[in-house]
């Protein structure tokens, strides 16, 4: 064999062992990618389904959203009083507050706890009485079906299955009567609705 086809046969086989170094080198940023591909897929899988248990309103809607005229904003009664701690009230439908403390520790305002449930296309109990600047903390379960409560003028809405628990904290900014109403029950013309009243902070 001459020296010409020696260095021939050689340049081939460096050739055919570059093309296979390089195939084997892409075949592993090929595989690294795809791998990669699936990790940034679940991630965003589990971030899209995955709920928050706790509704806070986001900054833009913070407070109440005015409106000119407002379905679900009514004027506060007259004489209304805010319930206490282990109040006995012969009006069920009025929530005792389950937690009474201060909101922070230079200020006026309360931390208030409620519980209501939803079971038989009805909320109970179905009124919150609180006063303005109060911390709002409501723990919502579904009973026998599932449920959603909606507080358009806080721009809140949470959503349970039977069984399920979910929370929602708010601060009572504005005075008023304030609807709230299932939206997976006919919304505001159905009949499962409620009322969170703000008393307003009397005059010093």
């Amino acid at each position: 064999m001459s020296g010409r086809t020696l260095q021939n046969t050689d340049k081939i086989k460096k050739l055919i062992f570059i093309n296979n170094y390089f195939n084997k080198k892409t075949m592993k940023n090929k595989k690294n990618l795809i791998i990669l591909i699936i990790v940034v897929i679940l991630i965003i899988l589990i971030l899209v389904s995955t709920k928050s248990k706790i509704a806070i309103p986001s900054p833009e809607n913070e407070g109440v959203v005015e409106s000119e005229e407002s379905l679900t904003k009514l004027e506060v009664p007259e004489n209304i009083t805010v319930p206490e701690l282990e109040d006995q009230l012969e009006n069920k439908e009025i929530a005792v507050p389950l937690t009474v403390s201060k909101a922070g520790p230079q200020t006026e305002a309360m931390f208030r706890r409620f519980e209501i449930s939803a079971e038989k296309d009805k909320y109970s109990p179905s009124e919150v009485i609180v006063n303005e600047k109060d911390t709002v903390h409501i723990d919502f379960t579904a009973i026998d079906k599932e449920y959603d409560i909606t507080f358009p003028d806080y721009g809140m809405k949470q959503t349970a299955k039977p069984g399920e628990k979910k929370i929602l904290e708010f601060q009572a900014l504005t005075s008023g009567k304030f609807l709230y109403y299932c939206d997976l029950c006919g919304g505001i013309e159905g009949k499962t609705k409620g009322y969170i009243i703000v008393v307003p902070k009397k005059a010093e």
